[in-house]
């Protein structure tokens, strides 16, 4: 499977230094979407690529793996150890609200 190139440039911006000045993983989540710096387009790519690896034939195991080699500097985010694939769709879901047009 291909990752692409705007999945690892978002991954990357979640290192072991994200969580500062953060009150809740949330804020970091959504800080590293902002830093990454992706156009709506880009982001567009990283949810449909999160659709595929989102699509359940792929373990929580694999899901952390995929997610390690590409780029994070730290291990999925969850409350719920072995959650890596609702982690994982909390992440598509902020992206989405951010490329949804606005009903204004």
């Amino acid at each position: 499977m291909h990752t692409p190139k705007e999945f690892v440039t978002l991954c990357r911006w979640f290192h072991q230094d994200c969580f500062w000045g953060h009150e809740t993983g949330e804020q970091a989540v959504e800080a590293a979407i902002s830093n990454a710096n992706l156009s709506a387009a880009e982001l567009k790519v990283v949810s449909a690529y999160l659709d595929e690896l989102l699509s359940g034939q792929y373990k929580d195991e694999q899901l952390e793996r995929i997610w390690r080699k590409s780029g994070a500097g730290v291990s999925i985010l969850t409350e719920d150890e072995g959650n890596a694939a609702g982690f994982l769709r909390g992440l598509r879901s902020m992206i989405d609200d951010l490329t949804r047009p606005s009903a204004h």
